[in-house]
């Protein structure tokens, strides 16, 4: 079996009866002092961030399907149980913000519902003791300007889908990428950055589209485009990308000067576990685990978390609207496609899109498309109808605007100097 074939069969490993298919989303947030500073990442003398992952998952029922971790800055990262039901997920969220409430009250955190650092430079904000993200911050200082970014100062809502088979794989993924700019756009909420508005910018997609271009992106931009053959073209791709690290003996991560194809090659004894930590160290907006990962939706602001979850999963599980939206985007060309990925860096619905059409437009499209597939959803699995967790977001969206340009536009109406203004609009200060 060649390596490419060893890495689509460790993909494809976690195939599940289609009426088993679920769903699991990570959620990561920002954390604030009470006078409004970045939480210290590492321990010090003041609470951290390694004190709130280690009281938060020390507070969490071990029946609790959910689980904790942190990021490079301190970011603390929910990720729940899977579920067939998006109702689940959501009540799990619930479950762990009792647990948060309670701990943030006590220590007097504050949390920030937005998706990037509106303050801090990277370089304010310590990395966490992790050599994995030593390695890492090595690297993307290197291969691009705004890694450190990345790292440190964003926050995301990342969404995990069951495969129940490789054609499912690859049709999920091939309408997830080539709607992700656009995903991207909708649910856009980073409206601050170095203490300033970012007017129509799309933050937090410029931040990844320039962390690392060999291993960041959409799949498209990496001549990943067949909607029949997206695994084999993925798993073809993945073994030329630099090793960032690789595990050794005691589970510690060290580097390695090489590919992932030679990092995989280099211990045969130890094969699926490099395997698996080479699908890891691709950062594609859609990726494949054991799962297929989509990675391009912002932090979503208070009470919408599931939002960003629900409109994708409407798209990409129900067979009927994902034929329907694989339809649509067949239409587009490679032109369409290519200066689809620009066009995400402006926040502006009034952009050509495919076929000459108003982004607005298409999201209109997208938005309807993906409430029938949440109905669809609702008669396969015999469930609630997941709609609600969306519609109501979907609606405020297209009439007024990303997140990003709404918050702006609330704070450009106010006196108040920003830190005030976050205080009050996108602070939720458990004290």
């Amino acid at each position: 079996m060649s390596l490419s074939d060893k890495i689509k069969s460790t993909i494809l490993s976690g195939i599940v009866p289609a009426n088993q298919r679920k769903v699991g989303v990570e959620i990561e947030g920002l954390y604030y002092t009470s006078d409004f500073n970045r939480l210290p990442v590492n321990k010090t003398t003041q609470y951290s961030a390694v004190d709130l992952l280690e009281e938060i998952s020390q507070n969490a029922k071990k029946d609790f399907p959910f689980s904790y971790s942190l990021e490079p800055g301190g970011q603390l990262e929910w990720a729940s149980g899977p579920s067939i039901s998006l109702w689940d997920v959501q009540k799990q969220f619930e479950d762990h913000k009792k647990i948060e409430d309670s701990i943030c009250k006590k220590h007097f955190i504050d949390r920030l519902y937005l998706s990037l650092e509106p303050f801090c430079l990277p370089s304010d904000v310590d990395l966490i003791k992790v050599n994995k993200y030593q390695l890492m911050h090595n690297l993307f200082t290197q291969t691009g300007a705004l890694g450190p970014w990345m790292m440190r100062n964003t926050t995301s809502m990342q969404l995990n889908i069951d495969i129940t088979s490789e054609q499912d794989a690859n049709e999920m993924a091939f309408l997830a990428d080539a709607i992700q700019p656009l995903y991207s756009i909708l649910f856009s909420n980073s409206p601050f950055m170095r203490s300033k508005p970012v007017d129509t910018k799309n933050m937090r997609w410029k931040i990844w589209e320039d962390t690392d271009s060999e291993r960041c992106g959409s799949l498209f931009e990496h001549g990943i485009d067949s909607g029949e053959k997206t695994i084999d073209q993925y798993v073809s791709w993945l073994p030329n990308i630099k090793t960032i690290f690789k595990y050794n003996e005691s589970g510690d991560t060290d580097l390695f000067n090489g590919t992932l194809g030679e990092m995989i090659l280099s211990e045969p004894s130890k094969m699926q576990t490099h395997i698996n930590s080479a699908l890891h160290q691709s950062f594609t907006h859609v990726r494949f685990k054991t799962v297929l990962e989509v990675r391009a939706a912002d932090r979503p602001p208070k009470d919408s978390e599931l939002a960003p979850a629900a409109f994708l999963t409407g798209l990409l599980t129900a067979p009927k609207t994902r034929a329907a939206g694989i339809d649509a985007i067949s239409r587009w060309s490679h032109d369409d496609r290519k200066q689809l990925v620009e066009t995400a860096h402006n926040l502006s619905f009034n952009q050509l899109g495919p076929e000459k059409k108003l982004i607005g437009d298409w999201l209109e499209f997208w938005a309807e498309l993906a409430l029938k597939g949440l109905n669809e959803r609702k008669k396969i699995f015999g469930i609630k109808n997941e709609g609600p967790l969306v519609q109501s977001f979907l609606e405020d969206v297209l009439a007024r605007g990303p997140k990003t340009i709404q918050t702006q536009n609330m704070f450009q109406k106010t006196d108040a100097s920003l830190h005030d203004f976050l205080r009050e609009c996108c602070l939720d200060s458990a004290s």
